[in-house]
């Protein structure tokens, strides 16, 4: 079961067990689901940091050049409620995306 749905379940049943109403459930099962999603979120960002690695390379860009970027932005780390992933992750998928293009062992995602 994805994370989403799974959270989604949990929060809605652990509020139900704790005797909340209709709606204390309903609000529980939303912040589960929320949860649930920024966990996906991060995910989703290292695969289009990734893809994006991808793109530079082929267009003729240096993508760990692009990577500096990331510097510039003020870190989310790990915060809890965070929807991206710390820079230092960012930064290094893009090495290692490219470490992969330039020895041509990229088989892709």
């Amino acid at each position: 079961m994805p994370p989403t749905k799974g959270a989604l379940i949990l929060g809605g049943a652990l509020a139900a067990a704790s005797g909340a109403d209709a709606d204390g459930v309903a609000q529980a099962r939303d912040f589960g689901a929320e949860m649930g999603a920024r966990a996906y979120s991060k995910d989703y960002e290292l695969q289009a940091d990734a893809l994006g690695t991808v793109i530079a390379w082929n267009a003729g860009y240096d993508p760990e050049r692009g990577a500096l970027f990331f510097t510039r932005l003020p870190d989310p780390g790990h915060s809890f409620l965070g929807t991206h992933p710390a820079n230092g992750e960012r930064i290094a998928v893009v090495h290692r995306v490219t470490a992969a293009l330039r020895k041509g062992t990229f088989r892709g995602f």
